[in-house]
Order: C-alpha cells, then structure tokens, then sequence
C-alpha cells in the first residue's frame, strides 16, 4: 500500500466547507479509479492545517489517474481550490490492527 499525503493551509472557518466539498469533488471522483482504497482527513486547530491522508494499493495505480482528470477534480473546488502545502508519499510496509 502506498500513501498520498497532502497538507493544504485552511482557515479555520472554511475548515467544513473545505471538507465537505472535497468529499463531493476529490472522494467522489478518486472512488472510480482502481486501486483507490479511501482516505481519512486530519485537521490541525494549532496550525489551521488540514491533510489529507489518500490510500492506494500501488503507486502505480495512483499515478494512472490522469492529468485532465486532476484538473477538473481540481477545478471543481471552486472558490475552495487551496494550493497543496505540502505533498509527500510512503509506502506501508507493515500493517498491525
């Protein structure tokens, strides 16, 4: 399994609109490719920070998705498009439940 990790700068009032409106757009749009296994989203009351925790099976998998379809996902956040801070990727290596 490999990790999408995006930090996003939000302000504190637009912190549910944010989120809510990428569960609609990005959520929504990323359930149709393989490989996508879900996402969870952390808010930071310290930094006014929200990140985006994206799960996929293979980097592979994650980078078929293509270009014109991140740029309408994209685009379809309107007035809550916000620049990615920052951006990593881990792969997991080991699961403990």
């Amino acid at each position: 399994m490999v990790i999408e990790w995006l930090r996003f700068k939000v302000p504190p009032e637009k912190w549910e609109a944010f989120i809510q409106r990428d569960e609609e757009v990005w959520t929504a749009g990323l359930k149709n490719f393989p490989g996508f296994l879900g996402k969870e989203i952390w808010v930071d009351a310290v930094e006014n920070e929200v990140v985006l925790l994206i799960r996929w099976e293979t980097r592979e998998q994650w980078k078929s998705v293509p270009q014109n379809t991140i740029d309408e996902l994209d685009s379809q956040m309107g007035d809550l498009q916000i620049a990615v801070a920052e951006s990593r990727e881990y792969q997991v290596r080991q699961r403990i439940l």
